[in-house]
């Protein structure tokens, strides 16, 4: 079903989540590793936070752009500049400040190496300076095709509905989770390469991405037909979140996997929870189905910090290197300021170069009409309205004062 009108709410609680995503990472590469770390090895299992950013970054695509014509080129052209400019421009500041830091620190950096980095071609081989990048990096296939991607979902929610999409769904869950399970039937185990190739690797993100688009439609047919009952889609959202948190912080850990090198059954993680992700996500941004999980993320601290997550992400290496050329980053007072020099960097960089300007003066200007909307009331439908008045044109209720026939609007 494609929307004929454009919905573009603000959904707080993926902002929240995205901040106790984009904190858990950066815990579970940088925290200072003294002690033996708490809920079995849970804070090392970010290839859940991963998975969970690849599945919203395709649900907040599909959500922004799902509604839109791509009928000309200059259609294209305007999704590609919007969707990729901050991100690419980003990932190139973090890449020249990552190498620089290596460069200072004796690192042979080659200047045709940096180039096929910038232009995302050494990915396929090799990690580049900022190792995080990475990310960007798998989703940008994701990125550049949904303009053809999202015509095959279209097709399926117009031939089949609602059952066309879940159809979608679980097939997508299936190509995404069934070659870890296979490999884990057939070999025992999966290796340290074996996830890498399945994290790492563009084309192994993009069910993931497109499981998160199909929960967006969903969302949207949600909205439109109205017939979902609020209290069944909470109690999913609930339930989903519940059991994402106890597989993390319960579910034991094989032996042979220690810190970040996952093998054994743990690399099933790295898309085994791609479905309940987007049930959350599916669930929880319908209007009216917010359970007490989707409250509890909308705290408006934890929604400020999740605004600059991706900045946060992707600047994470070259901070960290920046503060352990005067500090030392095994201790965990150092670590603390690290973290607030790295959000404090991450929120600054994106107030100045990215809210400002005429950016930023659309952005405001659009704050101060919702703030103005809010504030006058509903205009009646039976009745006449008055600008000067702002009010109903009833002049049998308004004796003292007599409404001004020019400015009344039927």
């Amino acid at each position: 079903m494609r929307p004929k009108t454009e919905r573009r709410e603000a959904f707080d609680h993926l902002s929240g989540a995205r901040s106790l995503a984009a904190f858990w990472i950066v815990c579970a590469h940088y925290l200072p590793r003294s002690s033996e770390a708490s809920f079995n090895g849970a804070i090392f299992r970010v290839n859940v936070a991963v998975c969970f950013f690849v599945v919203a970054s395709g649900f907040v695509t599909h959500w922004a752009y799902g509604s839109k014509d791509f009928k000309a080129w200059s259609d294209l052209l305007r999704f590609y500049v919007r969707r990729l400019g901050k991100v690419v421009v980003t990932f190139w500041i973090a890449l020249v400040w990552a190498a620089y830091l290596l460069y200072r620190d004796g690192a042979d950096l080659s200047l045709p190496y940096l180039l096929r980095c910038a232009v995302f071609l050494e990915q396929w081989f090799q990690w580049c300076p900022n190792g995080p990048s990475w990310f960007v990096f798998v989703l940008l296939p994701s990125w550049i095709l949904y303009p053809m991607t999202r015509k095959l979902l279209f097709t399926a929610e117009e031939k089949y509905g609602g059952a066309g999409l879940f159809a979608v769904l679980v097939c997508l869950w299936l190509i995404s989770f069934g070659p870890a399970v296979v490999l884990l039937v057939l070999h025992g185990q999966i290796t340290m390469q074996q996830h890498s190739d399945m994290s790492f690797w563009p084309p192994a993100q993009m069910a993931d991405f497109a499981i998160g688009m199909t929960a967006a439609a969903g969302v949207r047919r949600a909205g439109a037909e109205g017939d979902w009952r609020p209290c069944r889609l909470s109690l999913l959202a609930d339930s989903s979140f519940l059991l994402i948190v106890l597989v993390v912080l319960v579910l034991p850990r094989p032996r042979s996997t220690y810190v970040l090198h996952l093998n054994g059954w743990e690399p099933l993680l790295d898309h085994g929870l791609s479905l309940p992700i987007a049930g959350f996500l599916l669930s929880s941004c319908v209007r009216g189905a917010e359970g007490w999980s989707a409250r509890l993320l909308a705290n408006p601290a934890l929604v400020s910090l999740g605004e600059v997550s991706f900045e946060v992400y992707i600047f994470q290496r070259p901070m960290h290197d920046m503060v352990s050329l005067f500090l030392p980053t095994d201790q965990m007072e150092v670590f603390m300021v690290y973290m607030i020099s790295l959000w404090t960097f991450a929120g600054i960089y994106s107030r100045r170069h990215w809210t400002g300007g005429c950016a930023g003066a659309q952005a405001r200007a659009a704050r101060a009409a919702r703030a103005a909307r809010a504030r006058l009331p509903t205009r009646p439908s039976s009745t006449s309205w008055c600008r000067r008045c702002k009010g109903a044109a009833t002049h049998s209720e308004q004796k003292t004062r007599r409404c001004h026939a020019s400015d009344v609007k039927a």
